[in-house]
């Protein structure tokens, strides 16, 4: 077959419809997390698809190590009722007419994101990187990177900060997009 034949097939090709229902946005409010749920809420706009805001409240990186055995396993709900409170108010961000939620989970995000993103049956899951590479971490660990390893349905990561971005979701920095 020849390029100009091959060219023509796809032109020729019925046009299909991308579907996505529910689409995960985590967050643990850095600007990357941000710029992802500004993306969310471009692609929920496009695809009438629900949005489920989530934080995970990672109790290990939060509370000390002697907090932890002086609470003799007490949980602060301080922790939990922040999440809520950021999540409130992002949700003041999401137009009207999108249907979103909110959730908030505790645990470590590596593992609870991809059990959050199969329970609620999420086509996409949303969510900033920063971008460390590979060396970084091995070190620390990705919670990104142990996302796309472990989600059921695909991970979009988005890179850069929101002030990189004009609020049409143009570059404005040079460096390409998600």
């Amino acid at each position: 077959m020849s390029t100009e034949e091959l060219i023509e097939q796809i032109k020729t090709r019925p046009k299909t419809e991308i579907r996505c229902e529910r689409i995960l946005v985590p967050t643990d409010g850095s600007g990357q997390a941000f710029r992802a749920f500004r993306e969310a809420i471009r692609l929920a706009a496009a695809t009438g698809a629900e949005l489920t805001l989530l934080m995970v409240v990672d109790y290990d990186k939060t509370v000390s190590a002697f907090e932890r055995v002086s609470l003799s396993g007490y949980v602060p709900a301080e922790l939990k009722i922040a999440a809520y409170r950021f999540l409130a108010d992002l949700m003041h961000v999401v137009p009207e007419e999108i249907r979103a939620h909110t959730r908030v989970e505790s645990g470590d995000p590596r593992e609870i994101i991809p059990a959050v993103a199969a329970e609620e049956e999420s086509g996409l899951i949303v969510m900033g990187s920063r971008g460390f590479g590979a060396f970084h971490s091995l070190l620390i660990g990705s919670v990104s990177n142990a996302v796309l390893q472990q989600a059921p349905c695909p991970v979009l990561l988005c890179k850069g900060m929101p002030d990189d971005w004009d609020e049409g979701g143009a570059c404005l920095s040079g460096h390409g997009g998600t």
